[in-house]
């Protein structure tokens, strides 16, 4: 018997070896870039800024070793890497979400508090299509919330279920919609707050282009599941995923039957959702504080602990059982922190291969010179795919909208993203199947994007 059958958290293998393959070929290009670019630097100010006109070829500089290629996966942890903290961080996240998740899921809570709502909101549940986007778009827009996310994804999925859709309306709900907020970045600590910031600009200003950017991404993203999801209900067999989903359906138990009260799971919850509010008014809180969000992510690793455990006892699922079921969790999610792993062995190999710089040199001088909005529109491209912005004779405001959109919409597109090849894994949505069906809205919001950046520049921050 498969032990995976009818469990929330498994990755599927398919896309195990997919991500593990585009990362590996990614490695590889990023080794052979070692060899085809010169290596450079810039001079750097106290804090570690670059002075920009400072670029110099420098042959000197020692560039990566054939064994360090081959260990970066292992290296990324080293503690004289930058980034190495926020590493560690993540794939302690990550495991503690399979732990836990696995945990509920044996005890029966995560089915449990999907029928719990479903019957609860059964006859609103478009209601709730409209609010659960708006709660996600939320929290990514002002607590830079995105990894915390997705423990709720297999939920949420679970949820669209329930209600008689497919895995891609929970997806949407979930992880597409925080992407989105945390593109649109209102108050985003992790990508305005932090540019605004090196850039000398008042903290979280220029707030009102970001809240276009919401409101109007808001209503792109209810456009496009408010009339699939009606699709959907009119005839469920036009989803993409259908069969894989009606497999999953019966696995999980999702069966329409007579909902029973547990008092038990249903105290545990409450404890559960309360604990999660709690995560959310940290990450509330660290806006306005900044000293706190340094912490928040550690935070959240403790409480997912603290409420899940919790939860699991409620339920009734204690001792052994429990241990068990948080060693075979962990187990899980073990190949999803190797791909992990080899993704961020990309970025080491070009920052220890000495060409980052000069990648950053390669992309400034493509930009200078050309008009202002082609300026801005070649910055939008390269912080999509390189995760690297300049200013190049643009205002400061239109680089910060740059970084914010480049850094963020990439996330939920691009499948070199681990983290999205991660979320996937989860459901029965592979990426082909993800790039067909969220392409229209990928595209809709590039657009978008496009459009509030030349007002940006030309009208509202014209140099």
């Amino acid at each position: 018997m498969d032990d995976n059958k009818g469990k929330t958290i498994q990755i599927s293998k398919k896309s195990i070896i997919i991500g593990v393959a585009i990362v590996l070929v990614l490695v590889i290009a990023a080794y052979v870039l070692t060899f085809a670019l010169p290596r450079g630097e810039y001079l750097r100010d106290e804090n570690g800024s670059i002075i920009q006109g400072t670029y110099h070829e420098n042959p000197e500089l020692d560039g990566i070793s054939w064994w360090q290629f081959l260990l970066s996966p292992i290296l990324v942890l080293s503690p004289t890497v930058e980034g190495a903290e926020i590493v560690y961080v993540i794939l302690v996240l990550m495991l503690i979400i399979g732990a836990i998740f696995t945990a509920l899921d044996d005890c029966g809570m995560l089915v449990y508090l999907v029928k719990f709502i479903a019957n609860k909101f059964g006859r609103k549940k478009y209601l709730l299509l409209f609010v659960l986007p708006l709660i996600f778009m939320f929290l990514g827009s002002s607590a830079g919330m995105f990894e915390e996310f997705i423990p709720l994804v297999p939920v949420v999925v679970m949820l669209s279920y329930a209600m008689g859709w497919d895995a891609l309306i929970g997806l949407g709900i979930s992880i597409l919609a925080g992407c989105i907020g945390f593109s649109a970045g209102v108050v985003n600590p992790f990508t305005v707050g932090v540019a605004q910031t090196i850039g000398g600009i008042p903290m979280f200003s220029g707030v009102g282009v970001r809240i276009l950017t919401f409101v109007l991404s808001y209503a792109i993203l209810m456009l496009f599941l408010y009339f699939y999801a009606k699709k959907i209900d009119k005839c469920p067999t036009k989803s993409i995923v259908f069969k894989l989903d009606e497999i999953r359906k019966l696995e999980l138990g999702l069966i329409k039957d007579t909902f029973v009260i547990d008092p038990k799971k249903t105290k545990a919850i409450y404890w559960f959702a309360g604990w999660m509010l709690v995560i959310i008014l940290c990450a509330l809180v660290s806006i306005v504080w900044n000293p706190l969000a340094d912490y928040v992510m550690y935070i959240t690793v403790v409480i997912y602990i603290i409420s899940g455990v919790g939860a699991s006892i409620l339920s009734g699922h204690k001792g052994k059982p429990l241990l068990k079921s948080l060693g075979n969790g962990m187990l899980t999610l073990l190949p999803a922190l190797v791909m992990i792993l080899v993704a961020c062995g990309v970025r080491y190999i070009i920052t220890e291969g000495d060409i980052m710089d000069t990648i950053l040199y390669m992309a400034i001088n493509a930009i200078k010179g050309q008009p202002s909005g082609v300026a801005v529109l070649l910055i939008y491209l390269t912080i999509f795919i390189f995760d690297i912005c300049s200013v190049v004779g643009i205002n400061g405001q239109v680089a910060v909208l740059c970084l914010a959109f480049g850094d963020g919409f990439s996330n939920m597109l691009l499948p070199t993203n681990a983290g999205l090849l991660l979320i996937l894994g989860l459901t029965t949505v592979d990426y082909k199947n993800w790039f067909r069906w969220s392409i229209k809205i990928q595209l809709s919001l590039l657009a978008l994007t496009i459009g509030i950046l030349m007002l940006a520049n030309y009208v509202i921050y014209p140099m």
